[in-house]
């Protein structure tokens, strides 16, 4: 929850140009924030953008002078990092298309739900706090870097960073370092740090003291240093900071070689000992899952088991891909292991009914003479990165959607119709053999294989006779257009909205349009997307015809296989009637 102290010195930029309504608003908004600005149009806002440090900017789309679309864009220019939520009464086409590419924060349709409005908010402001945080954390960073000596190692020991500092007292660059086991003496291969004071810092506290450093130049180097264990949000150790100043002058040299001569003494013991505290380290951080070498689970760590809330009994001696219950993943991690490669895998996994993504690294183990011991899965939970993903994926669908509903709308279309032919092309799709992912996007990118209608006149689209040669002209060229319109997003789900909008004209035998492309010259999403939206089209009652019976339209598709349409996928519905039938009965008109 974003802390209220925080809201009320954020600056809020409101622009309405109905005073009546804004006046209202800003009333709700300075319950909230301390400071909002309400401009009555987009010159307006922009001048006050220029002069107050805004941190939210909320805008209504239609207005004089400049509207909000012109307005967003300038502002984006100046600082693309501004969030912006733009407000407006019609759900004009173009409009949503170029919030998509401006990259609008959040898009509401008035008249404006005051809940909903500052759920967006809150939720805005929640990334504009993290951010200024993070910022505050930045500055000192870089006061710490500018005065003292910084190195960074992970839970393994590693050295992952070294900063300006430590190049200028040892002489040796990040390059020379990066990946070498960090300790108290060297940057050789040795132990990272002795069992009391690791014990220390896994506690979560500090650890200070003096140790040496052996610089590029062979000279020794005495530091007072403190290592400080780095938490993340759930207080789990992700990192160590060792912050050090030089007080070489002020210890004598016999002290220093009494340290290495003790140290060096213990070296064997620690390191058999390190090799212990590293794999503890590795199983307090990770999720570790071994499997034999019949892919039978010989451990599981606690890590896995707080997820899965399951005993270890419930995995010891149980086949993985029973685990995975996913036989192309499972395919996929078997190929690569038993050619003794590494396999790295986003595997789902659905716990007490709760979905969770672990972000998966399997690797083969070898004994010495190379051969494989066993296998070892090392991960980390990404359910939050993952979920965010597909929030971002679902907003994008939920765009599209509306998109396409406007196209079909346009001819006298259900929304519906666009739904029907997303599921129907998705489950083609699937029986064509498209992976998951490809499917999905199809799905996604399929409402839009009609968008171009927006450009064509109504007169044609809803005419119930048969058009003129001159007429039906016109209407193909409703393909282009639709291309047009997304052809230079570098989205994906738009892109894929261009080649379907492009593309499922097009026959199997080249006589179809725009480019009479012929068989599999014409994109697969295209082919698809024809099939479903000429059987969605044969089975609705339109302004020109009637709703064709289902032997009738199965007639027209075997009759028309291999001339308007690749038989392989004519075989499939065919193959899958009663699922799309089923579709259709559930999303009626």
């Amino acid at each position: 929850m974003v802390n209220k102290e925080f809201l009320k010195r954020l600056n809020i930029l409101y622009v309405e140009d109905e005073f009546e309504a804004a006046t209202k608003l800003v009333k709700f908004l300075n319950r909230v924030f301390n400071n909002v600005y309400l401009c009555l149009n987009g010159q307006e806002a922009l001048e006050t953008f220029s002069k107050k440090s805004i941190d939210l900017v909320i805008s209504d789309i239609n207005m004089p002078i400049v509207d909000g679309l012109k307005m967003s864009e300038k502002i984006k220019e100046i600082n693309s990092n501004t969030p912006i939520i733009l407000t407006t009464a019609r759900t004009e086409t173009q409009c949503l298309i170029k919030a998509i590419e401006l990259n609008i924060d959040s898009y509401l349709l008035k008249p404006i739900e005051l809940d909903i409005l500052i759920e967006k908010i809150y939720a805005i402001c929640e990334k504009i706090e993290a951010l200024e945080s993070k910022k505050i954390l930045k500055q000192y960073k870089e006061a710490i870097d500018e005065s003292t000596i910084v190195v960074k190692f992970n839970t393994e020991g590693k050295i992952t960073f070294v900063n300006s500092q430590y190049e200028k007292v040892t002489g040796f660059s990040l390059e020379d370092v990066k990946d070498k086991i960090f300790n108290f003496n060297s940057i050789e291969k040795s132990s990272i740090l002795s069992s009391d004071i690791l014990k220390l810092l896994e506690s979560k506290k500090f650890w200070k003291g003096k140790h040496s450093c052996k610089g590029k130049n062979h000279k020794k180097y005495v530091l007072n240093s403190t290592v400080i264990p780095i938490r993340d949000s759930n207080e789990k150790i992700i990192e160590f900071i060792c912050i050090s100043n030089d007080v070489t002058d002020d210890e004598g040299l016999t002290k220093l070689l009494k340290v290495e001569l003790e140290e060096f003494k213990d070296t064997l013991v620690s390191k058999s000992h390190l090799l212990n505290e590293y794999k503890r380290c590795l199983d307090n951080s990770s999720i570790l899952i071994n499997l034999d070498r019949n892919f039978r689970i010989s451990n599981v760590n606690s890590r896995f088991l707080e997820l899965s809330n399951l005993s270890i009994n419930a995995y010891l001696g149980k086949s993985f891909d029973e685990v995975l219950n996913n036989e192309e993943i499972y395919g996929e991690i078997f190929d690569s292991l038993v050619n003794k490669n590494i396999k790295q895998k986003v595997i789902k996994f659905l716990f007490k009914g709760k979905e969770k993504y672990i972000d998966f690294t399997f690797s083969p183990v070898f004994n010495e003479e190379s051969e494989v011991f066993e296998y070892l899965a090392v991960g980390n939970d990404v359910s939050k990165i993952i979920e965010l993903q597909l929030e971002i994926e679902k907003t994008q669908k939920d765009l599209i959607l509306t998109l396409g509903s406007i196209g079909e709308s346009r001819s006298k279309e259900t929304a519906n119709h666009v739904r029907r032919v997303a599921l129907y092309s998705y489950l083609l799709a699937k029986e064509y053999g498209l992976s998951e992912d490809e499917a999905t996007l199809l799905k996604m990118a399929s409402p839009m294989h009609d968008i171009g209608k927006v450009g064509i006149p109504d007169y044609i689209l809803n005419k119930p006779d048969k058009l003129t040669q001159e007429e039906f002209e016109i209407m193909k060229s409703h393909t282009t257009i639709g291309f047009n319109m997304f052809k230079n997003s570098e989205r994906r789900i738009l892109k894929s909205s261009s080649i379907v909008a492009h593309e499922h004209h097009e026959k199997w035998d080249g006589t179809g349009y725009p480019n009479n492309l012929k068989g599999k010259e014409i994109h697969v999403f295209g082919r698809i997307t024809a099939v479903a939206d000429v059987f969605d089209a044969l089975s609705s009652k339109r302004c020109y015809k009637r709703s064709w019976d289902l032997e009738e339209i199965k007639e027209y598709m075997r009759e028309k296989a291999g001339k308007e349409f690749e038989p392989k996928l004519v075989d499939l519905l065919f193959k899958n009637i009663n699922k799309i039938v089923e579709i259709r009965n559930k999303y009626k008109d």
